[in-house]
């Protein structure tokens, strides 16, 4: 029986220079989040990817809008969404998933993690905040609670979504 293909295995397989990273990383007897937090920035400068959501310039932009997305997303803002759906995860595979998913212009589908959140509730409001906690590999997505501010939560970066219904 063969194995299903993975395209972010594939990549890591077949890229050099990626592949030079995680085998310097795997080797340097850091920790798994010491290797983690080294592999969001060297991938992300590697690659040219904007790591924080300040980190598009308007040429970032505009060629995102020339491809049709019109909200792309940082790194640090898809490792808190996947970390988020999966706390427990080793969090270099967090960073690379993540990685792997804004240099492919791929981003996990917010409503998954809306979905978690708002279990016992009748339905996912149609507009909400989220707001993110931590950096790097540490980074977690929250929803804020009705009432309160994201500026209270200590947090860089917040989002409101509009759900298309």
């Amino acid at each position: 029986m063969s194995e299903e293909f993975n395209p972010a295995i594939d990549w890591m397989n077949n890229d050099e220079k990626l592949r030079s990273i995680i085998e310097r990383l795997s080797n340097s007897g850091l920790n798994e989040k010491e290797q983690a937090d080294i592999a969001f920035d060297e991938i992300s400068d590697a690659y040219g990817l904007p790591k924080y959501p300040d980190s598009f310039t308007e040429e970032d932009y505009r060629r995102y809008e020339e491809e049709g997305i019109d909200n792309p997303r940082s790194v640090f803002e898809e490792v808190g969404i996947i970390h988020y759906l999966e706390p427990e995860d080793d969090p270099r595979g967090i960073v690379l998933f993540a990685i792997y998913n804004i240099k492919n212009r791929f981003s996990i589908d917010i409503n998954e993690a809306a979905k978690k959140h708002f279990k016992n509730k009748k339905r996912i409001p149609p507009e909400y905040m989220i707001y993110f906690l931590g950096d790097k590999s540490s980074t977690m997505m929250y929803f804020l609670e009705n009432g309160k501010s994201w500026v209270e939560t200590g947090a860089k970066y917040a989002s409101k979504i509009l759900r298309k219904t």
